[in-house]
């Protein structure tokens, strides 16, 4: 079998081999699809919409996060005379489905969904229904290797995410999702599995060498010690999920885990991809992260947003110094390797071209790997004298 690289959020399985991509798509395609979006678009956006016949509309499915599916709907360029109409003529309908983890349900989606996208933080909202969302359709990029290496860029995705982090939410702000997520993940693997006669069998030398359990108590023993500040937290703060886009900016997306916790938890994410393919990073792991330097810039800008919000109460903080938060970024970036380890360990499908799951693959190449890349990484933290709060 081939070295496949995933990238959970695309959908996207890139290969060493010669041949295409593989995708990757979570649950089966909507029944009478085109007929649905048609509908929702007609009842939710009115106007051209409603003299469009379902034979001039467009309707294909995204590839996208797997929490969902996205399904592209326009009306066709050559469909009469559309100029002067202020109605959106192509647009994403969002169609939930079911959740990977954390309790925030689909009505605590809703609100977040109208805040973020009257903060212009996120993407335009143009309707609402039981079963999901309609959003705008942006032609975008991500933030990638490429996009990192422009000051501007990088600048405005470390205000934005500031700007996030201050957002006033009505959610619950005292349940701890990032604890529950690994105390019921792991004890969901082993529900599933017999973790020790799987490691044997598969021979995972770092997951037998190094217990999950204490490694999981010793993180959020360090994650409380390091008293990472408690803000409103995007989860999945990636490149996938920051869009460059060629006419509204920088939008970002897939809100949908959004929740209150540790300030860490978007850093770490996002530094893992820095300066590197972020599909190595989710498949192989990367030990060699971005140096300091590198990654400075990002947290400055990030400073001095939260400077203009705040003031002195934030820049007083000792723990928002630009020294503090490094420090509290290479912890949860073990905090984010721990978290993908965790997630494919309880993993026990996926659909990939039809292919049939391979635990036996999934535990080796991806849990091992990524388990094995954690512990490097720790050990080089605590070296460095890293990881004392």
């Amino acid at each position: 079998m081939s070295s496949n690289v995933i990238d959970l959020n695309s959908n996207i399985i890139k290969t060493d081999s010669t041949q295409p991509p593989l995708k990757l798509e979570r649950g089966q395609t909507i029944d009478n699809f085109k007929q649905k979006c048609y509908e929702l678009c007609q009842q939710y956006l009115g106007g051209i919409w409603l003299n469009t016949t379902i034979d001039e509309v467009e309707v294909r499915r995204l590839s996208g996060g797997l929490t969902n599916q996205l399904y592209y709907c326009a009306i066709n360029k050559t469909t009469g005379n559309t100029s002067g109409d202020d109605i959106p003529h192509e647009v994403v309908v969002r169609f939930y489905q079911e959740k990977h983890f954390s309790e925030n349900e689909r009505m605590s989606d809703t609100v977040i969904a109208v805040l973020i996208s009257g903060n212009n933080l996120g993407p335009k909202l143009y309707g609402i229904f039981p079963g999901g969302q309609i959003q705008k359709y942006y032609q975008h990029k991500c933030f990638r290797l490429e996009q990192q290496k422009d000051p501007k860029l990088v600048d405005e995705v470390a205000k934005r995410l500031a700007r996030i982090h201050t957002m006033d939410v009505p959610n619950n702000r005292s349940k701890n999702w990032l604890f529950d997520y690994f105390d019921s993940y792991y004890e969901k693997a082993n529900q599933l599995y017999n973790i020790p006669a799987l490691i044997d069998e598969y021979q995972c030398e770092t997951l037998k060498q190094y217990d999950i359990k204490q490694e999981l108590d010793w993180l959020k023993d360090m994650i409380i010690k390091s008293k990472s500040p408690i803000v409103f937290n995007h989860v999945d703060f990636r490149g996938s999920n920051i869009m460059i886009t060629e006419n509204d900016g920088l939008v970002l997306c897939d809100f949908e885990y959004s929740a209150y916790g540790y300030r860490g938890f978007d850093f770490g994410t996002i530094y893992l991809e820095w300066g590197t393919d972020p599909l190595l990073v989710y498949s192989n792991g990367i030990t060699e992260l971005a140096a300091d330097t590198e990654f400075e810039p990002f947290i400055k800008s990030y400073f001095q947003e939260m400077v203009g919000i705040y003031g002195d109460k934030f820049a007083t903080d000792p723990r928002n110094t630009v020294d503090a938060m490094l420090k509290e970024i290479k912890l949860f970036s073990l905090v984010a390797y721990m978290f993908i380890v965790i997630f494919t360990l309880q993993q026990t499908e996926s659909v990939v071209n039809g292919n049939p799951y391979d635990k036996k693959y999934e535990m080796k190449e991806v849990t091992e790997k990524i388990y094995t890349t954690y512990h490097t990484l720790k050990r080089k933290y605590i070296q460095q004298n890293l990881l004392k709060f």
